[in-house]
């Protein structure tokens, strides 16, 4: 690895920048005000209030609780401006504004339009959340699991404008959240797993005027690429690089949805996102059938589904690409990024570089130039995986495993690789199996089986935190793997998921740690450093406890922990629980912190999602969804004497 050193210099975060909306500045750099998720621009969901301490974090008390109305899951941060805390709910979307001077009382409530909720909910992939809102300017921003972006007036709760963003009918949905940059809103949407073509779209946060929007695969016209695209590797540095990675018109509808985070860069006026999983999983409808274009290194060369399982970043007026990333060309395992990405400034060599750092869900560790798109160190891997043999930095690509890569026929893996090949005793069970069963012979073996670690992801959309006082980010990992198999089917949209996906899982899941030995641990909370590549502390879990984190300049870490259902203060420096309060549920949330009549509170929601697997009434009590409880509850918590 290059020899790379940090710098303290605070970045992105409340930096002044001319083309940056100047409200949102002046309130970031106020630290008592929370107005967007992740907190600041550079997204590092990290708080420079000093008043609770690792000495004092154990007299944290209940200071006061709001019921949030909502049986769901809660996934979108509160915001705080001045007297009034903000909150959004899943759906049916509802915005409440809290009176801090009173406890939280109501200052009033407003309802999105949930006339199409039976339409729409069906086609949200994995629940119907929404993930934030934006304040700028007094007014709020955000977006409905329909697909309406709402603006409302921060004061009164009445609707300033409200447009319908996203085709219901195309299987479009909005389930993440936006960032407001100058004068504009900017927002994704979701529906990858249904066939929907990924997109982000621009609004004037005056009039609703939509001003741009791009897709992060097909023509150049249509994902924004132009004159100023200058990707740094020579596999993007081609004509037509979003769609003639494409097998015929298959970008048509290729996934690459836009579900996640958005960070900002005053000074470079450029914004970056990051995709979802490639559309459909099987890669057989992405490129010629059963036909693999890969080197002797492992590294595709062809065919590379350009631009989902990305990285991208755009300038923030125009929404004109920029540079892109292929974090996992090809995508045929979910493998999709829709996290945040961390703009943090690093010494490279003696040489400072503007940097984005990610852990990402192939379980890979990346830093990049976040001016230029290159990599600017030996990506690493946080946990075990056996898809991807390592990089290969001459072409930016991932060198991959010829065992797990998937093919629908047996015939067709056969001419890569003996893996998962029949023996006659399997080749008797299949027969047996389908002769009893017909097509619902279940696992019976096919000889397109591999075993994927890790299986879905290394981590989920939860967001990291980033200390510029350790210089560690914090993520939420999880380990599981599990043997999958590519399945053929009529490509028709927009489809149900299952139809959709063209795959199916087989066997039972598993879990292993960083050797690759099994283990009983299913995830962890990493504390890993950009600069020397090395997992400084980690704790497990036995229980899945996999949330977003909040840092504080007093080097301690805010985040839930579903397997006690339990919200914990952490030693930032050391990994050590040194503050827990049982809420009796998960925190899908990230805390949030703020200051009010000159005292720091913390503020979190507890809750969970509706139809979590009930635990037996004669359950051990620290069964596995134990504390996933339907509800959900605002918990504020500040000092006590």
């Amino acid at each position: 690895m290059k020899n790379i050193a940090f710098s303290a210099a605070v970045v992105a975060g409340v930096c002044s920048g001319a083309l940056a909306n100047e409200d949102v500045l002046k309130l970031q750099a106020d630290p008592a005000n929370n107005v967007m998720p992740s907190i600041t621009y550079n997204g590092w969901n990290f708080s420079q209030l000093d008043q609770i301490t690792l000495d004092n974090v154990n007299k944290l008390r209940v200071d006061w609780t709001f019921q949030i109305g909502v049986a769901d899951e809660a996934q979108a941060p509160p915001l705080v401006v001045g007297d009034t805390m903000y909150i959004a709910t899943p759906k049916p979307n509802r915005i409440y504004a809290l009176d801090l001077s009173d406890a939280g009382a109501i200052k009033w409530e407003f309802r999105a339009d949930s006339s199409n909720l039976s339409e729409v909910t069906p086609l949200a992939c994995c629940g119907a959340q929404t993930r934030g809102i934006n304040y700028a300017e007094g007014k709020l921003f955000f977006q409905s699991l329909g697909g309406k972006v709402y603006s409302l007036d921060a004061e009164t709760g009445a609707l300033l404008w409200e447009k319908q963003a996203t085709d219901i009918k195309a299987a479009e949905t909005m389930v993440g959240n936006g960032i407001v940059i100058k004068d504009l809103y900017i927002a994704g949407m979701a529906g990858g797993e249904y066939g929907a073509r990924g997109y982000v779209v621009a609004f004037d946060i005056n009039t609703g005027e939509e001003k741009w929007r791009y897709y992060s695969m097909g023509p150049n016209k249509d994902v924004g690429i132009g004159p100023r695209f200058k990707p740094f590797y020579k596999f993007d540095q081609i004509e037509n690089p979003a769609e003639a990675s494409w097998f015929e018109d298959s970008w048509k509808h290729g996934g690459g949805t836009n579900w996640g985070y958005f960070t900002y860069d005053p000074e470079l006026n450029m914004f970056y996102h990051s995709t979802g999983n490639c559309g459909p999983w099987n890669p057989d409808y992405r490129r010629p059938w059963g036909e693999l274009d890969m080197d002797e290194k492992g590294v595709l060369q062809s065919y590379r589904s350009n631009y989902c399982a990305s990285i991208l970043a755009r300038d923030a007026t125009t929404g004109e690409l920029i540079w892109a990333y292929n974090v996992t060309p090809q995508d045929q395992w979910d493998l999709d990024e829709p996290n945040i990405n961390p703009l943090v400034d690093l010494e490279i060599n003696g040489v400072k570089h503007k940097a984005l750092v990610r852990a990402a869900r192939n379980g890979y560790f990346y830093v990049l130039d976040r001016t230029t798109g290159e990599l600017l160190n030996d990506p690493w891997p946080f946990v075990h995986q056996n898809i991807i043999k390592g990089i290969d930095k001459a072409t930016g690509s991932p060198m991959y495993n010829i065992d797990t890569m998937l093919f629908t026929n047996a015939e067709d893996r056969l001419k890569y690789t003996q893996a998962g090949a029949l023996t006659e005793k399997d080749k008797a069970i299949a027969a047996e199996e389908a002769e009893l069963y017909g097509e619902d012979a279940g696992d019976a073996p096919s000889g397109t089986e591999a075993v994927i670690c890790p299986t879905i992801a290394a981590r989920n959309w939860e967001n990291d935190a980033y200390s510029p006082s350790t210089g560690l980010l914090y993520t939420s990992v999880q380990f599981g793997c599990r043997s999958m198999r590519m399945t053929e089917g009529q490509y028709v949209y927009p489809m149900t998921a299952e139809g959709y996906k063209l795959f199916e899982w087989t066997g039972e899941k598993f879990w292993v740690d960083r050797d690759g030995n099994k283990t009983d641990v299913k995830n962890q909370l990493q504390a890993n450093d950009p600069v020397t590549g090395k997992t400084i502390w980690s704790i497990d879990y036995v229980q899945p406890s996999q949330d977003p984190i909040m840092a504080t300049a007093t080097d301690i870490l805010f985040v839930g922990g579903d397997d006690k259902g339990a919200f914990r203060a952490i030693n930032a420096k050391t990994g050590e629980v040194v503050w827990e309060f049982r809420t009796g549920n998960n925190t899908s949330v990230s805390p949030v912190t703020y200051m009010h009549d000159g005292k720091q509170y913390i503020a979190v929601i507890a809750s969970a999602r509706p139809g979590v697997l009930p635990v037996a009434a004669d359950a051990a009590p620290d069964a596995v969804n134990r504390y996933q409880r339907e509800g959900s509850t605002l918990y504020v918590f500040a000092l006590g004497e």
